[in-house]
């Protein structure tokens, strides 16, 4: 029996053109890192998303990564890694922290440019092959807003914003992580809280007539005062003390300033809620513990006149200056 063997062969013809694959020629791909950092914020501080609360910037690529061979409409653009809820129209992502967003851009050097993103290549004149490079000049940016207006903390060393680790790449032809031409990895992003205080305004004691008989056992009048703090701990305390420019040689009382202009023969003693005797230089105070967010801390101090020497004082109006200061935690 007579056979014919018959070989089919098939070929593909590739034009010149389609063999271009982005042939990396400058450079290496690049990792860039933001270091840890600690956001401080104040509790008061106005929600806005154009403004940021904070803002941290990597280092720049240091070397051009360059491509050659490269098909106009070759695949590029950026990513983010492990971050959600981006609100399309201000281009800020949730964090671990409610009420605190972020948004990460990324720089040529020129300008700058939002996550995420997709474009394919264009060169000029409409060629259909050329070179794409990323500039030595380029980094990354990292800003963060206050999207909400109570934040929630827990802990005053600090509350974690983002955990450390990779949260960004820019990619060409494949959009993979590890197919970057540089990447963003950052510390641990943490943020801390100050409380946002009102208190009354000046207070005036007035001692009204006082008689040297009266003086013999002090004359007492009160100085009770209020402070709101807002919060993003859910409580605050605070601790006040009192000092003044002219205070006794101990720093029991405050020095006040006869008709006459004498500061040797009236003193002004104060005490606290308790009837505690306060020194006058700020090294003894009160505290007021777990108050709550927006309420009141309360304090119900006395100012008694006294006589601080035997020489009367000159008759007429007696004055005296000092100061409440707060420690608010």
């Amino acid at each position: 029996m007579l056979k014919i063997s018959i070989i089919m062969l098939s070929a593909l013809i590739l034009a010149p053109d389609a063999e271009a694959i982005c042939t990396l020629v400058r450079g290496a791909p690049t990792p860039l890192a933001i270091p840890s950092q600690i956001i401080r914020i104040a509790a008061d501080a106005p929600v806005d998303t154009s403004r940021t609360i904070a803002q941290f910037d990597s280092p720049t690529l240091g070397q051009d990564i360059g491509y050659d061979e490269c098909l106009a409409g070759t695949e590029y653009g950026k990513r983010t890694i492990n971050l959600i809820g981006q609100n399309a129209a201000t281009k800020i992502f949730q964090t671990n922290i409610p009420g605190i967003g972020i948004k990460l851009l990324s720089s040529n050097g020129t300008a700058f440019g939002n996550f995420p993103s997709t474009a394919g290549i264009i060169f000029p004149g409409g060629e259909s092959k050329g070179t794409f490079d990323y500039p030595g000049q380029s980094f990354y940016r990292i800003q963060f807003f206050k999207i909400s207006d109570n934040l929630r903390l827990s802990n005053p060393m600090g509350d974690t914003v983002l955990p450390p680790g990779q949260i960004a790449y820019n990619y060409l032809m494949t959009a993979d992580p590890a197919s970057f031409v540089m990447n963003l990895t950052i510390g641990e992003i943490k943020i801390i809280s100050t409380p946002a205080c009102t208190a009354d305004s000046a207070k005036t004691v007035d001692f009204n007539d006082v008689t040297p008989s009266l003086l013999k056992n002090g004359v007492t009048r009160n100085l009770n005062f209020i402070l709101v703090c807002k919060s993003d701990y859910g409580s605050y305390s605070a601790k006040a003390s009192i000092i003044t420019a002219t205070p006794s040689s101990d720093a029991s009382y405050i020095r006040a300033k006869d008709a006459a202009g004498n500061q040797d023969r009236l003193g002004i003693k104060i005490t606290d809620s308790a009837g505690k005797a306060m020194k006058v230089d700020g090294s003894t105070s009160e505290q007021k513990t777990s108050i709550t967010s927006r309420g009141p801390a309360e304090f119900a101090w006395n100012a008694t006149l006294v006589a601080s020497s035997q020489s009367a004082p000159t008759g007429g109006i007696l004055s005296a200056k000092a100061e409440i200061v707060f420690d608010i935690q």
